[in-house]
């Protein structure tokens, strides 16, 4: 594969790219997790070990989100793709609730800003580091 010649004017587009995708990727995994917390806690088939299998995994991955590691997005996604699994299985068996319909799709949500925060920064790191030379002069 071909390595992308970025300019400096393509640094600060990537970035506001990858803020944005980190920022909804960090917001899904949030509303994932409360919505977990939420119907645990209400439901009469809640449980705390339910709600910890549901959550802890999410949250291993905030501090890695908070310190901009591209790979923790991609792992991310992977792990993601569970949760998806479970969600849809709930959503279209016979007893479904709005609460499965509302974690498919912010599971969808987070595996695609997951995927392209990933991306966009790799791309962004590219970017300034083939312009380090150009930029400290």
């Amino acid at each position: 594969m071909k390595t992308p010649q970025y300019t400096t004017d393509d640094i600060v587009p990537l970035e506001r790219r990858y803020h944005r995708a980190r920022a909804l990727s960090a917001f899904a995994i949030i509303a994932l997790c409360v919505l977990f917390c939420w119907a645990n806690l209400t439901e009469a088939t809640g449980s705390w070990v339910r709600l910890a299998v549901q959550t802890l995994p999410l949250a291993l991955f905030l501090p890695g989100i908070w310190r901009d590691h591209h790979r923790t997005y991609s792992w991310l996604c992977f792990v993601v793709l569970f949760y998806f699994t479970a969600l849809v299985v709930a959503a279209m068996g016979p007893q479904s609730h709005w609460t499965d319909y509302l974690g498919v799709t912010l599971s969808v949500v987070l595996f695609c800003t997951a995927m392209m925060a990933s991306r966009w920064c790799q791309h962004a790191r590219l970017a300034r580091d083939q312009n380090a030379s150009i930029t400290q002069h």
